[in-house]
């Protein structure tokens, strides 16, 4: 079991194989230890507090030792009181379990603190052949969760509640509105909610949702079925988890509504009609990342989709907003394309961008915020951004958050000493990607990299003091410091980009490095090293004195002349 004090991103480096003593900051490190704040309407800088649970606590399970025997799990998620913002969950676990097995949930927000999302004390029971509930099992908690003492039993539930109505509002660390109540229902981020063995291989992973009022339900995987196509799904995914041959006319639907163009009433666009609602449903992650890395929503929501190649673009908000939606859902899917273009493909069968009112209230907080979650991207926007705000601030955040479901997500960050290149290659190629989408103007896109690069890392007093790699590695530190991790990261790929075109006469070779990263090393650990031999293997380009000096090191970067 780690330590209690660990924080999130310390769990997951030691449960990695690091060294998290590594993570804590020096003394001498400036804003070590203050939370950031910014300005408003900075493309790359509100992404300030997201990085420890977003890069590094949803892309984690699978981490403990395996034995030989694997336990086949069911999460039953009760969405009855979910207008009351409460989920109800049971966990069943099947196969040869040990007399006492750990539960958790995986490192996130739940690492820290458990402010804002209450878990009631769950209780552990035998299932018996009929399915019905056996006598109580006892249950004690452990700094990390709870023990279940199993007494060898072969099937076992345990039932607990998640209540979302205590969320805070002036809470400025992003993490902790993830997980909470929106219209008509909750949203909630997989890896808050599901408890898991510890120590012990999966089998089988199914989650049933009982939906007795029918409310409009998202989750991240198009392989979405009904009860009565349970049978059939159970086959399927024994062939292909996540093929489209389990695309079943079960999909959930959602209530169209009417948006308006400016918010104030009037007919606006309508997102299509789509499925009918369905009570129960049935899906199968792949594996526990597959569990943890969703972003399940449910309430007053409305949706539209799309397709990219074999990829559902899913867009889905649960309020009006002042600009036409049909423009975002548009906007979405254009960003989606470009991206999967790139890469050739995506990581995953659905991307999912949601939008949702900015609930964040904290002195100094941010108009928008961006969060991903796997496949998933949610924006939390003010209620009033107009649509020219829209194309120039958040479409850079949700190009910024998608791109991390291949930079961070398929290529994992394990190592907060390249949080520099994750971050920065990801806020760079954001503009890239906006610009070749047709949403930014090359003008615009230099214009607002220029603007960063300018004031965030030349005009920065800690250019010179302090290496970009420290910098980004300490993710909560004060405001100026994030600024400059960011601005120094972009800085770094770009110079790092032309350092390798000078020595290859390559075009971009940068973007041949992150195609190889994801297309041969994906779903391997990212670090300093993985880094260095990628750039080896498609330049034939030995980076590390380079790094040494320009990211690692003290010395300056020069200034930049080619942007986009």
């Amino acid at each position: 079991m780690s330590r209690a004090s660990q924080s999130a991103l310390e769990r997951y480096v030691s449960r990695r194989g690091g060294d998290p003593d590594r993570l804590r900051p020096h003394s001498g490190d400036p804003g070590g230890s203050q939370a950031p704040s910014s300005g408003r309407n900075r493309p790359w800088s509100l992404l300030a507090v997201l990085i420890p649970a977003l890069l590094l606590g949803l892309t984690v399970w699978g981490l403990y030792p395996r034995t030989s025997h694997p336990l086949d799990l069911t999460y039953e998620v009760d969405l009855g009181a979910a207008p009351r913002g409460i989920l109800t969950i049971t966990m069943i676990a099947e196969g040869k379990l040990p007399d006492e097995l750990d539960l958790e949930f995986a490192p996130g927000v739940y690492a820290e603190t458990r402010d804002g999302v209450e878990v009631h004390t769950p209780e552990a029971f035998l299932l018996l052949e009929d399915g019905s509930r056996g006598r109580a099992l006892p249950l004690s908690p452990t700094p990390d969760g709870w023990r279940l003492h199993a007494s060898g039993a072969s099937r076992v539930g345990v039932s607990y509640r998640i209540d979302l109505t205590l969320a805070p509002g002036m809470e400025q660390d992003v993490r902790m509105h993830i997980t909470a109540p929106v219209n008509g229902g909750l949203r909630a981020a997989g890896y808050e909610i599901f408890l898991e063995p510890v120590g012990r291989p999966t089998g089988t992973l199914t989650v049933a949702v009982h939906n007795p009022g029918n409310l409009p339900f998202l989750v991240p995987w198009p392989a979405l079925v009904d009860r009565n196509l349970a049978a059939a799904a159970v086959a399927d995914s024994a062939r292909d988890p996540v093929g489209p041959a389990s695309i079943a006319p079960g999909l959930p639907g959602f209530r169209p509504e009417t948006s308006t163009a400016d918010g104030r009433g009037g007919q606006g666009p309508r997102l299509p009609d789509t499925h009918p609602v369905a009570a129960s449903l049935l899906y199968h992650p792949r594996d526990l990342a597959d569990l943890n890395n969703a972003l399940l929503v449910c309430g007053d929501i409305r949706t539209a989709a799309s397709q990219a190649r074999d990829t559902v673009i899913r867009f889905a908000t649960d309020r009006q907003w002042y600009f036409p939606v049909d423009l975002a859902v548009d906007l979405v899917r254009r960003i989606a394309r470009t991206e999967i273009g790139f890469f050739g493909d995506a990581p995953t069968r659905q991307i999912t961008v949601m939008l949702a009112a900015n609930t964040v209230t904290a002195e100094g907080g941010f108009d928008c915020y961006g969060l991903h979650t796997g496949s998933s991207v949610l924006v939390m926007l003010h209620p009033e951004t107009t649509w020219e705000q829209f194309t120039g601030n958040v479409a850079s955040v949700i190009a910024h958050e998608m791109f991390h479901g291949w930079l961070g997500e398929a290529i994992p960050q394990t190592d907060p000493q390249t949080l520099w290149f994750t971050e920065g290659a990801t806020t760079w190629y954001a503009a890239r990607m906006l610009t070749a989408a047709g949403v930014w103007t090359p003008e615009y896109a230099r214009e607002v990299l220029q603007g960063r690069l300018a004031r965030d890392y030349a005009g920065n007093p800690l250019m010179g003091r302090m290496p970009i790699a420290t910098a980004a590695s300490e993710v909560m530190a004060s405001a100026g410091q994030v600024r400059f991790a960011y601005a120094g990261g972009v800085a770094a790929c770009m110079a790092l980009d032309q350092h390798l075109a000078a020595a290859t006469g390559m075009m971009r070779p940068l973007d041949e490095v992150l195609r190889y990263l994801y297309t041969e090393r994906a779903g391997a650990p990212f670090d300093r090293h993985a880094l260095q031999a990628a750039i080896l293997t498609v330049t034939g380009v030995d980076c590390a004195g380079w790094l040494d000096a320009h990211v690692y090191g003290h010395s300056p970067l020069a200034p930049l002349d080619r942007l986009i």
